[in-house]
């Protein structure tokens, strides 16, 4: 700028000049010109009014874009110190309205015009301290600007800044927890003083709620400008803490937040969440029967941490308040990631997602949800004190249970669904779920059909709450599939068996659909030489058309069909060709070299030679379908890799290097952590071979290769990767078609591991179920 005015008038029309102005120091030049700079800004921003409450408008539209942008939760797995919520920028924001309100520069001055508590002052002055101080470590840590928080710099950063690992808690699990509260409470204070100070231009809509007997009391309280308040005056809940229940039913009734008077006055009623008052069976019914309100529990639950009272009645989950999971999965903070996963489980109350239309039905055919609330509560309550936290969160979740007084079979299921959240993830998204032996072991294990319906639903909102664009239409394709083919055993009783009428039926099907075109005889020759699983998986009208392409295949070295699943968000390609020693691998390597990840593969060998293998693949590094003008170019490639005439490897290794420049490990690299386990029980005629490793481009081929090296054949796999953690399991059979015997498995472990650069650390089988 070269005059005041100049300055002046772009502070009026651009928002950012204006706060760099606000903020602006003299460090050398004309002290009368930067003096008469401040004043004239002073009486712009206080004396023009109009304009400040375009002004303050503004800064609450930056305020929600800015939340948009970097995040609006506290609990962020990696936060951005200045932008996220509860970053610096919350009291910068602050500190630039209250200027152009009330004329104050700092915090001393809201203190000394009552517009702050001491209190709040002070939290202020200690969170930003402290985000202050982790911020230049980041600067000091990296050698550069560095705002994010990723995982990797927190342990570094823990390190430099002495923290320690101290009851049972990492370095960086206790610099970041401390991070949060500081966090947590600078929002606190930027966001009780914004609310004071809101425009009075907003609604005054007023409306009494429904007024309910709680205890001796009719409830006291009335919404305004969408917040509850008290219906008059003010009041405290110290001679009567189970009052406090009142608030926050009538602020789950209304749907709304409380106002900061009525926050204030929880907060400072805490003391009396006692031992006794939780020991109490009143507030045992109160807290369930605020879970039993379907679709409305999420932000009930949000008032009571906010408020912090949620800490104090279950002293269990605020042993994982703030805390970090350091891994490359979850986004969230373990109490963050709980809300998040209970508020999706609102969502099914008036979700018209098309890929939750089944879910929103088992939703509405369960009974009773207070306990799955619980359950979904609960279920990673266990985590911060060691490995196994599903096991040790069920036994939290027993003694909590019979604290809150729920009955013997309420119990069972809320410890059930703790013990086993993880269960049907792992099955639909990791296991062959069209494997007979799998399902019925499953249906055992769960019992009843209310519990399948439940520990389904949990497992949708588990998955949906680690962070956005985790849930799928592809994983929710396969819980559902889990949950349909499970149902019938449970209805019938829990018998397990599956009748043999399907395959009847089915073949019956194919043959009456192809007449005209084949045989009878001849079709029912092709499906007598494959195997029992593809009659038992595959719908008759797949049948139908793999019967057709083989037809097709006369001399071409592999017929290829195209499926767009756009509602799934992947591509569905069927192969088939005459079967080859390392078919799998050399299809995996053609995926790799066009960028293709391979979801899953079911891999069918006929007796007579051939092979149907249909992939579910999707473009690499984001969940979206093949476009269709690739599809001649891929099956170029694949015809040519299935005659030999592709050189595969040299393909996937010239990927490798171009794709190289463009990859930034944000995580610790997890390639020495492989590891490979073995299940010889859960399925009827295949080992089942788990590769966990960090992921890399052409995990899935180097893998392949090396059981096709080792004479193994694969008749199906299913490829997981979660941003740098890959978990890919194998079904497969020796040469013979027979299970791997224990010296095999050895064979396979340590080529395995010596092809991902890790050694040998475990021995033995794993079971499923």
């Amino acid at each position: 700028y070269q005059t005041v005015s100049e300055a002046l008038a772009v502070a009026g029309q651009n928002l950012i000049a204006r706060n760099a102005l606000a903020d602006a120091r003299l460090v050398s030049g004309n002290p009368y010109l930067f003096k008469r700079l401040s004043r004239e800004l002073e009486e712009m921003m206080l004396r023009r009014g109009q304009e400040t409450t375009e002004y303050l408008g503004a800064m609450r539209r930056e305020i929600e874009q800015r939340y948009a942008r970097f995040g609006r939760s506290i609990g962020l797995q990696e936060p951005h110190v200045k932008e996220s919520a509860g970053g610096l920028r919350d009291l910068h924001v602050m500190l630039w309205m209250a200027r152009a309100r009330y004329g104050c520069t700092d915090l001393d001055a809201l203190r000394m015009e009552g517009l702050l508590s001491a209190t709040e002052a002070s939290a202020a002055r200690r969170g930003y301290e402290f985000l202050f101080r982790v911020r230049n470590e980041a600067h000091f840590s990296t050698g550069r600007k560095t705002d994010v928080l990723t995982l990797d710099l927190q342990w570094s950063m823990a390190s430099n800044l002495g923290y320690r690992p101290r009851r049972g808690l990492l370095a960086s699990e206790r610099f970041m927890r401390e991070y949060y509260q500081h966090a947590h409470a600078l929002h606190a204070v930027c966001k009780s003083f914004l609310a004071r100070m809101r425009a009075p231009a907003m609604s005054t809509r007023r409306y009494i709620l429904p007024e309910r007997r709680l205890g001796r009391e009719e409830t006291p309280f009335v919404v305004r400008k969408g917040r509850l308040h008290w219906k008059r005056g003010t009041g405290d809940f110290k001679h009567d803490p189970m009052r406090l229940w009142s608030v926050f039913s009538a602020a789950q009734a209304a749907g709304v937040d409380l106002d900061e008077a009525l926050t204030s006055a929880v907060r400072a009623s805490l003391a009396g969440v006692d031992r006794r008052f939780r020991a109490s069976a009143e507030s045992g019914r109160e807290f369930m029967r605020l879970l039993g309100a379907r679709g409305q529990v999420g932000a009930a639950l949000r008032v009571m941490q906010e408020t912090g009272f949620l800490g104090r009645y279950l002293p269990e989950f605020a042993r994982i308040a703030f805390l970090v999971q350091h891994d490359a999965y979850h986004r969230y903070t373990i109490d963050e990631h709980t809300l998040q996963a209970v508020e999706c489980m609102d969502g099914l109350q008036s979700s018209k997602h098309r890929g939750l239309g089944g879910l929103s039905e088992i939703w509405g055919e369960t009974g009773e949800v207070s306990t799955l609330y619980l359950g979904l509560l609960l279920h990673d309550i266990g985590k911060g004190r060691g490995s196994d936290h599903s096991t040790r969160g069920a036994r939290i979740a027993a003694r909590l249970c019979a604290r809150l007084g729920l009955d013997e079979a309420g119990s069972e299921r809320v410890v059930f669904l703790v013990r086993h959240h993880l269960l049907m993830s792992h099955l639909s998204q990791r296991w062959d779920i069209g494997e007979a032996r799998l399902v019925e072991q499953f249906a055992r294990r769960v019992g009843s059909l209310e519990v399948l319906r439940m520990l389904t639903l949990l497992t949708y909102a588990d998955t949906s709450g680690v962070g956005p664009g985790v849930w799928s239409d592809w994983k929710g394709s396969l819980l559902l599939e889990l949950y349909h083919r499970t149902r019938p055993l449970l209805e019938a009783g829990g018998t397990g068996v599956v009748s043999p009428r399907r395959t009847h039926h089915v073949r019956r099907r194919v043959i009456s659909a192809l007449t005209g075109e084949a045989r009878p005889m001849d079709v029912e020759r092709h499906l007598t030489m494959l195997p029992d699983r593809y009659l038992r998986t595959t719908p008759a009208e797949e049948m139908v058309r793999h019967y057709r392409l083989i037809q097709r295949l006369a001399d071409q070295p592999a017929i290829t069909d195209w499926r767009a699943r756009e509602e799934e968000q992947l591509t569905e390609l069927t192969v088939c060709a005459r079967d080859r020693q390392g078919l799998f691998a050399r299809l995996a390597g053609v995926f790799t070299a066009e960028g293709i990840n391979i979801l899953s593969a079911d891999l069918y060998t006929c007796e007579d030679g051939w092979v149907i293998d249909t992939f579910k693949l999707c473009e690499a590094g984001r969940p979206s379908s093949i476009p269709s003008v690739r599809w001649p170019g891929i099956d170029r490639c694949i015809k040519s890799a299935v005659e030999g005439r592709y050189d595969v490897v040299a393909a996937v290794e010239e990927r490798r290097r171009r794709a190289a420049r463009s990859l930034r490990r944000r995580y610790p690299a997890a390639g020495n952590d492989a590891a490979v386990r073995f299940d010889n029980e859960s399925s009827a005629r295949n080992t089942i071979v788990e590769v966990r490793a960090g992921d890399e481009l052409g995990l899935a081929f180097k893998i392949a290769s090396r059981l096709a090296a080792l004479h193994l054949s694969i008749t199906f796999a299913r490829i997981t990767t979660e941003k740098d953690l890959a978990l890919d399991v194998f079904y497969v059979t020796d040469a013979m078609g027979r299970k791997l015997r224990p010296a095999g498995l050895a064979v396979v472990e340590r080529s395995l591991l010596d092809a991902l650069g890790a050694e040998v650390r475990a021995k033995g089988l794993q079971k499923v179920i």
